[in-house]
């Protein structure tokens, strides 16, 4: 699997440019962490990548195929997206959401057949939710909630994972236990695409960082390149010094600058 962004700029009024000629590439097996700051465009621009926001101008292509001249069902089996939070319209059980993330795999007309269940507990058992499988996803915490839209992103097996703060109402177990799923999700083929505020956990799981600061990809990196360096520090505006704890990533906040 493939990716390849090519100076992607996009703007809701014509004007301010929310992203700005973004370009970058990416290939299976690959854990980027994307940072950024309040307002710095992430969740615009996996927007952008889903189709879901028209770009002013740039290419967005996978396999070396043009995504925006894919269908949805076509789309679906290339790129997940996991969003920050779900307000489920509807009280389906959980078994009944993941599986609608094989549909990309059966015909209008049909229905999902074993095949398509077996892959849903599957996922279900990836993030250790099978036993919520017959719960209505509106009767669950916003943290079961999350998983739930975890194990249907990987049912739908679609080699590129786009997780939009994946972590921020999950406890702290069940966060480092979603990182370690999504590394191994990466370690299996996947490109996992991960737009956090959480440095430490950036740091110490993914393989690659891209800082998006004025809607400029202004950094792109692995960990040991990136704390070896003072851009953290200006690129958050405060001093920040990073040490190594039993093998581990641990920042320590200073001053403003």
């Amino acid at each position: 699997m493939k990716l390849e962004i090519r100076n992607l700029t996009f703007s809701y009024d014509g004007k301010k440019k929310v992203l700005d000629d973004i370009s970058m590439s990416a290939s299976g097996g690959q854990f980027i962490a994307l940072l950024g700051r309040n307002g710095a465009g992430k969740t615009t621009f996996f927007k952008n990548m889903l189709g879901l926001l028209k770009s002013q101008s740039g290419q967005i292509l996978i396999d070396g195929e043009s995504f925006s001249s894919l269908s949805i069902k076509e789309r679906a089996k290339r790129i997940a997206y996991i969003p920050q939070e779900s307000n489920p319209a509807f009280s389906y059980t959980v078994l009944t959401s993941v599986l609608m993330g094989t549909t990309n795999a059966v015909s209008t007309l049909s229905s999902p057949g074993k095949e398509e269940t077996d892959k849903a507990w599957s996922a279900m058992r990836r993030f250790n939710i099978e036993h919520l499988a017959h719960r209505h996803v509106n009767t669950l915490s916003g943290g079961e909630r999350q998983l739930v839209l975890c194990a249907r992103a990987i049912a739908q097996e679609a080699g590129i994972l786009l997780f939009d703060e994946p972590t921020s109402n999950l406890d702290w177990a069940n966060q480092i236990k979603t990182l370690e799923n999504i590394r191994k999700l990466t370690d299996e083929g996947y490109i996992a695409i991960v737009a956090t505020h959480n440095l430490e956990q950036a740091l110490n799981y993914s393989t690659r960082l891209l800082l998006l600061k004025d809607g400029k990809l202004c950094h792109d990196s692995n960990a040991e390149s990136l704390v070896s360096s003072p851009l953290l520090s200006t690129f958050y505006d405060m001093d920040i010094i990073v040490e190594r704890y039993r093998g581990h990533y641990v920042c320590i906040p200073g001053g403003e600058q």
